[in-house]
């Protein structure tokens, strides 16, 4: 019997273990359910799917065109054989109603490299859209970043604040038994409820700014976060500050500078000769034979030259604002570096700045704390004033505050600068 309940406690004490950290909640875990859930995210398989059919049609330039065309007319004059009146022999006279159908046959052989430089651009565009996707998710991630960190903030304060309450409600007690006594005055007691009263007020007005920070939260992740009790604080160290610019933003730019290379290429060999053979056969009357006014069949088969010699320029032109274009891409992607560069120098600055306050904060926080002990010992005697008491809790308070809150912005700190570096 011992033993049965010693194994349903077991697997039950699993089960809660399990339970908890299924509600246990990760800033990569938002990070991961922003994106799934984000609707413009679709956008990537949609550009897939219109690239795959652009592809498709640029390749049929090399498939064989077919062309079926038909003509009826009827002309003023037709073509005459001037012919002596010779007996026996009567003159071709040419009806002036024509009929035709043709079936035309176009195949390409050398089109200059156009058809592949139509690949290359239409590739170049698929991958600006699908990147300018990921300038989107990297903004959503930076939002969630802000907002979880946010709430991790308030739910710190929140825990700070309940301690002050458990403080000055023991704080309360103890005066209240002074007065009793006639060691304090009533005034003393009435100012520690005051502040007791105060920081009620305080909880209550940042819970309900932790519930509007859960509920943007669920709505960007999909998640359904009861508490900012279920947020893990993220951990993060950073050895390397060496420059690095993966942003998503620079990216785009790298590759619009792909799609301007391809349509410098294109320009280029539009001016390349292009062949292509033909053939055509056809019903008609008259047929190739104008002399012959019968209905008749006919075709022909060859190959066709097109080579544009002379453009007066135009495609040297169009280059060369390609080439500009291209110029004006690089000055963006300078000044998105320099504009970078200069960011990393205060963010690192701030890392390092929280990382020294904290030390700072510790020291703070053990020598106020010592202070507080004592004057709470005092205002149990009644040689302080509950004015002082408060005084030094509220230090206290304070240094406490001051300490988790540059711990939260040192993480805070080194997940802004792993952003800024486009690594998120």
């Amino acid at each position: 019997m011992k033993k049965t309940y010693l194994t349903c406690l077991f697997v039950l004490s699993g089960f809660l273990l399990f339970a908890q950290a299924e509600k246990e909640v990760t800033l990569e875990l938002c990070f991961q359910k922003a994106v799934e859930n984000y609707p413009n995210r679709a956008q990537i398989s949609l550009n897939s799917k219109a690239y795959d059919l652009n592809i498709r049609n640029i390749k049929t330039n090399y498939y064989p065109k077919l062309t079926l065309n038909g003509q009826v007319s009827y002309q003023s004059d037709v073509t005459k054989v001037p012919l002596p009146d010779i007996p026996g022999l009567e003159p071709v006279i040419i009806d002036k109603d024509w009929y035709k159908i043709n079936l035309d046959v176009s195949q390409m052989i050398y089109d200059g490299g156009v058809t592949s430089g139509q690949k290359d651009l239409e590739a170049a565009k698929h991958m600006i859209a699908n990147q300018k996707v990921q300038v989107e998710l990297y903004k959503l991630k930076d939002r969630v970043n802000h907002l979880y960190f946010n709430t991790l903030f308030l739910r710190k304060n929140i825990e700070i604040l309940h301690v002050l309450k458990k403080n000055l409600e023991a704080g309360i007690k103890e005066a209240e038994t002074a007065f009793e006594n006639g060691m304090v005055l009533s005034s003393d007691v009435d100012a520690l409820r005051v502040e007791y009263y105060r920081a009620g007020q305080k909880i209550l007005e940042k819970k309900e700014d932790v519930s509007a920070l859960l509920d943007a939260i669920n709505e960007l992740t999909g998640l359904n976060i009861q508490s900012a009790g279920e947020f893990r604080i993220p951990e993060i160290t950073i050895d390397d500050f060496t420059f690095v610019n993966n942003r998503p933003e620079y990216i785009l730019l790298g590759q619009q500078q792909k799609q301007v290379a391809a349509m410098r290429l294109l320009a280029k060999v539009k001016r390349r000769p292009v062949f292509s053979a033909f053939g055509q056969a056809g019903y008609g009357r008259p047929g190739y034979d104008f002399l012959n006014n019968s209905f008749d069949d006919y075709y022909m088969v060859g190959l066709r030259l097109y080579w544009n010699i002379w453009d007066w320029g135009k495609v040297k032109r169009e280059r060369e604002v390609f080439d500009i274009q291209n110029a004006i891409i690089n000055t963006r992607k300078e000044t998105f570096t320099q504009n970078l560069r200069a960011d990393l120098y205060q963010r690192t600055a701030n890392i390092t700045k929280y990382e020294k306050l904290i030390q700072t904060d510790e020291i703070i926080v053990r020598l106020q704390k010592n202070v507080q002990e004592t004057s709470d010992a005092q205002l149990k005697n009644g040689t302080i004033t509950s004015t002082t008491y408060l005084i030094e809790l509220n230090k206290l308070v304070n240094a406490r505050l001051n300490l988790e809150a540059h711990k939260l912005q040192l993480v805070y700190a080194k997940y802004q600068y792993v952003t800024a570096i486009g690594n998120l």
